[in-house]
């Protein structure tokens, strides 16, 4: 028996909306502030990610993730250019002392002046903010320039923007594209008629129903990549107005092609969705979940 459309439909509402707008507010103000100790403090871009930037947060989440990116500087990537593009960007490019780590610091110090240090832990990834009354991740990151094209003029200096940064426990570079995420989900949304995103919280309640029965670790489809997944299926495959029959056609979809998974993108378009990056899902975890997600429909 198939999991009834009203109970879907429930598992389509979208959670707390005010609250992580709130949050980025009050941090931005800290971080803009007289006080602040971030070099050109003006220079930085402060926005939400995750599932409240992208509208698929679903009720009972918690981490609120807040990307400042300072753009004050940032890192380039040639790597896909001819030799002769290379070699124009070599001769422009004007190297800076202003490093990721110095902007890191400038941000943390900041946030430990204002919330106080024993309010404030160091994350691998993020600084973590807990004043009791509220949660968030804090990524400070530096713009990422993947360039497609070089010359001498501004004009023909063409690139796709993201983010850097390095995590804290081994220095590992990170590399993501927030605001492609965010305009390719925007663009899928309204090609499948605003059911993109409500499928998407229907699969993350989904998630939460077999996490909380123990049919499934939470550790083996984090919400990021069940997201990610659901990018990859054809948006003929939405129906209008039919939850039922939109979520049907999406497990069969995913059944039919568990074994194209390679082929998968994330929806930033850039990253494949599995590999063996820790930034990327493993093909195994992603079948159980689509093994278990079938299970839950069938035995509803």
């Amino acid at each position: 028996m198939a999991i009834p459309n009203s109970q879907l439909e429930i598992w389509s509402n979208q959670g707390a909306t005010a609250t992580p707008k709130a949050l980025r507010e009050k941090i931005e103000r800290v971080l803009r502030a007289d006080s602040s100790l971030i070099t050109n403090k003006h220079s930085v871009s402060i926005y939400l990610q995750g599932s409240y930037r992208n509208s698929t947060n679903i009720y009972g989440n918690s981490d609120v993730d807040i990307v400042v990116q300072t753009n004050n500087v940032f890192y380039g990537d040639v790597s896909g250019l001819f030799k002769e593009k290379r070699d124009i960007y070599n001769s422009l490019k004007n190297p800076s002392q202003y490093t990721w780590g110095v902007y890191k610091e400038e941000v943390l110090n900041t946030l430990k002046n204002y919330f106080g240090f024993n309010n404030i832990e160091i994350g691998n990834k993020s600084i973590k903010i807990d004043t009791g009354v509220f949660e968030a991740d804090v990524v400070p990151c530096i713009q990422y320039k993947k360039y497609i094209d070089y010359g001498y003029s501004v004009e023909s200096q063409k690139y796709i923007e993201g983010m850097k940064f390095y995590t804290t426990k081994d220095s590992r570079e990170v590399i993501n594209y927030p605001k492609r995420h965010y305009s390719f989900g925007v663009e899928k949304n309204q090609q499948t008629g605003e059911l993109y995103k409500k499928s998407v919280r229907i699969f993350k309640n989904i998630k939460s129903r077999l996490v909380d029965s123990d049919k499934l670790d939470k550790s083996t489809a984090p919400s990021y990549f069940v997201e990610n997944l659901l990018f990859n299926v054809p948006n003929d495959k939405f129906v209008r107005n039919n939850y039922s029959q939109t979520i049907f056609n999406i497990l069969k979809w995913l059944d039919d092609n568990r074994n194209n998974l390679s082929s998968f993108i994330c929806q930033n378009g850039m990253v494949n969705l599995f590999g063996t990056t820790q930034e990327q899902w493993d093909e195994s975890d992603a079948k159980i979940f689509i093994n278990e997600c079938i299970s839950l429909w069938n035995e509803w």
